[in-house]
């Protein structure tokens, strides 16, 4: 037996999302897995929590458990409300392919671009100006 010790998929994503502030954790489910992460980076940094409140689950195809060099679908993330109902797509696939290191970096930054933004559209126009984030 051959033991790999090649990161996978998700490995490189957590990686990424870590050097931007944020924690995911993997998760599996019907032969599916895919990371999950907490929407609010304000909330703890648990796996069971990231589950009851909102979240985004990021897929690259079915497995992100899959070796960084078999790479072959593009990271996906979509926002989910706290009782798991679908909410909105954030990131959508790459319109180019890109090796996984580059995908990974790519959907990171989207996310978290995206949550800011979304994020910072929930404030009052009159208390936005004060934020700092």
């Amino acid at each position: 037996m051959t033991i790999r010790n090649e990161p996978t998929e998700g490995d490189l994503l957590l990686a990424e999302l870590a050097a931007l502030g944020r924690r995911a954790f993997p998760g599996e489910e019907g032969g599916m897995t895919f990371l999950i992460m907490a929407a609010d980076s304000r909330a703890p940094h648990d796996e069971d929590a990231a589950y009851g409140v909102p979240h985004v689950l990021m897929y690259a195809g079915e497995r992100a458990d899959r070796p960084a060099a078999d790479h072959r679908e593009p990271w996906s993330a979509h926002l989910h409300a706290a009782d798991g109902t679908y909410l909105e797509t954030l990131v959508d696939g790459s319109p180019t392919l890109l090796d996984a290191a580059a995908d990974a970096a790519r959907c990171a930054r989207e996310v978290t671009e995206r949550l800011s933004r979304r994020r910072r559209s929930n404030i009052p126009p009159v208390a936005r100006r004060f934020c700092t984030f």
